[in-house]
């Protein structure tokens, strides 16, 4: 006769602890050099805090690694913490701005292909990147940004353990392409390649193409 023995399972976490700073153990950040001349892409939309092609928004923190301090627990206007987005490629910027809803609506956004005008110091958080800064990967991607926004000011403020950086490169949280966040300390580091609207029909077929490759909707 068999005997069936049953075993308890081990419980293993429901998520990934992302835990506040400081790290428990000695960062050993990775960096990453952007160098002079480098084709960015960046989606903006000139309705909202008058944003520019190589504008930063200094109101916040709003989006993932916005290192603006709250007043009073909520996002506030200062004076000296900027932040700016950009990304690789155009499907990069597509899917991080429309990804949660799957559908593309162009709108009133732009798109421009920026330049940093000279070479830039980041902080790489790719792959063992955001372990080696005293984190983990899932920063990069967990939909509540308090965690991700605490990591960006304490990278931010203390210099002795990172080094003066003028931003963060990881892998965006909707198809993992590589993206950029910019701190103020390069504002004035970048020229515009060309910019215009979304909804230029020149942009049409390429739109077309990143909605289907990523399973996303065009709203009519």
């Amino acid at each position: 006769m068999m005997c069936c023995v049953k075993r308890a399972l081990p419980r293993w976490p429901d998520m990934v602890l992302i835990a506040p700073p400081p790290p428990v153990v000695l960062p050993q950040p990775v960096f990453a050099r952007v160098q002079s001349g480098v084709s960015l892409v960046r989606m903006y939309d000139p309705t909202r805090f008058n944003a520019q092609p190589t504008a930063f928004r200094f109101t916040g923190p709003y989006k993932r690694f916005d290192h603006q301090r709250e007043v009073n627990g909520k996002p506030a206007l200062t004076t000296d913490r900027g932040i700016m987005y950009a990304g690789d490629t155009f499907s990069g910027c597509i899917v991080e701005v429309f990804g949660d809803r799957k559908i593309i609506e162009v709108g009133t956004w732009e798109v421009a292909v920026i330049e940093p005008t000279r070479e830039l110091k980041l902080m790489d958080l790719r792959g063992a990147g955001a372990m080696k800064a005293g984190t983990v990967a899932a920063v990069c991607k967990d939909s509540n940004h308090k965690f991700s926004q605490e990591w960006s000011r304490y990278f931010y403020e203390t210099t002795f353990a990172y080094q003066t950086i003028d931003g963060l490169l990881f892998q965006n949280a909707h198809n993992e392409e590589t993206a950029y966040a910019f701190y103020e300390r390069c504002a004035s580091d970048f020229t515009v390649v060309r910019s215009g609207k979304l909804s230029n029909p020149a942009l049409s077929n390429e739109i077309k193409l990143i909605a289907a490759a990523f399973n996303m909707d065009i709203a009519i």
